[in-house]
């Protein structure tokens, strides 16, 4: 005859195992809804106009706006859900994105057309910028719908237009930021977003630029 503990081992079994699969399915939930695509777009503006500059200041008016508007996107990617164990109030994230910034335009003579004819034709010198990032975002889940987040410094790789009077387009720099999303619908969120944009200014202008504004996201 078995034992009654031979007897409980099969029960034992499966309960270990549905708590495995209890388990296995509640950081597959978690991972499924961490991820996000968003969209996002507001107000920005340079630390100093690019002024005084051949290609942005051709004609007799200077190109000299350092505020206008941002739109952008990207991914967020979840990598752990609890701090890799340490807390659960918290998840780490890290964030693709990709934004265009416009500062500005002026009507100026263009380059070629200086050379070419004693009265140059004229067209719209267009101030802009675009930024590809790289940032880890940690995002305070304790909250439940309403959740706080910090990037504490990410990579920003841009190139600017035009280019500045050494004919360099691409700069290097960190970006630190911060917001707040709230889930309005199932995986829809809606938020928040302050950022301050630092440069090596590598194409010998000032190109640190803040931003502030708004995104929609959706998760996945």
């Amino acid at each position: 005859m078995r034992t009654q503990a031979e007897a409980r081992d099969p029960e034992q079994q499966v309960e270990q195992l549905e708590e495995r699969v209890t388990k296995v399915e509640r950081i597959k939930t978690s991972q499924d809804e961490g991820h996000m695509l968003f969209f996002r777009g507001g107000y920005t503006e340079l630390n100093d106009p690019r002024t005084g500059q051949v290609l942005t200041d051709l004609g007799t008016s200077a190109n000299n706006d350092d505020n206008g508007w941002y739109v952008g996107g990207g991914f967020d990617f979840l990598l752990s859900d609890d701090v890799w164990g340490l807390w659960d109030g918290a998840s780490i994230l890290a964030e693709l994105g990709l934004e265009y910034k416009h500062f500005g335009s002026r009507s100026q003579p263009t380059a070629l057309s200086v050379l070419a004819k004693p009265s140059p034709e004229t067209g719209n010198t267009e101030l802009t910028m675009l930024t590809v990032s790289a940032s880890p975002k940690i995002k305070f889940t304790q909250w439940g719908k309403f959740q706080p987040w910090i990037i504490p410094a990410g990579l920003d790789i841009h190139v600017i237009s035009p280019p500045s009077d050494p004919v360099t387009v691409l700069d290097i720099g960190f970006q630190v930021g911060a917001g707040a999303e709230y889930t309005i619908w199932k995986a829809l969120k809606v938020g928040v977003d302050g950022r301050w944009h630092w440069t090596d200014d590598q194409t010998f202008t000032d190109n640190q630029f803040w931003t502030v504004g708004g995104y929609l996201g959706v998760g996945f």
